[in-house]
């Protein structure tokens, strides 16, 4: 969900109230990122790679050393191939839920602005 909806939802509902703000918070905390996902990737890749290069075929041994030439490609550059495959499938980056979760936070913390009453004022 991208920041612009979070403004536009925040817009047609009003302010967000605290229970729904704490409890989508809870979810946002428990939510798996592209980063995350690469890294799991990686390692059940050169896992299983590294079973069936032992036991199976020697050439599995590739899939250990293309799991770990994405991780690296990602930490050199910030990207690789798989991360667009990951963003099909739905995966949020961390940094596209720390602003959501960072929204959130701030919304559910804001005061009530007072009501103004144009008749004391005179």
């Amino acid at each position: 969900m991208a920041s612009g909806s979070i403004a536009r939802r925040r817009e047609e509902t009003g302010k967000t109230s605290a229970p729904a703000s704490t409890a989508r918070l809870r979810q946002i905390e428990r939510e798996l990122d592209q980063e995350q996902a690469l890294q799991m990737g990686a390692a059940g890749l050169g896992f299983i790679g590294a079973i069936l290069g032992v036991t199976v075929n020697p050439a599995f041994a590739l899939l250990p050393a293309m799991a770990f030439a994405a991780l690296g490609q990602y930490a050199v550059q910030g990207w690789c191939p798989p991360m667009s495959l990951l963003a099909r499938l739905g995966l949020r980056s961390s940094k596209e839920i720390d602003r959501e979760r960072y929204a959130l936070a701030a919304s559910a913390t804001e005061p009530a602005m007072p009501a103004l009453d144009r008749a004391g004022a005179d």
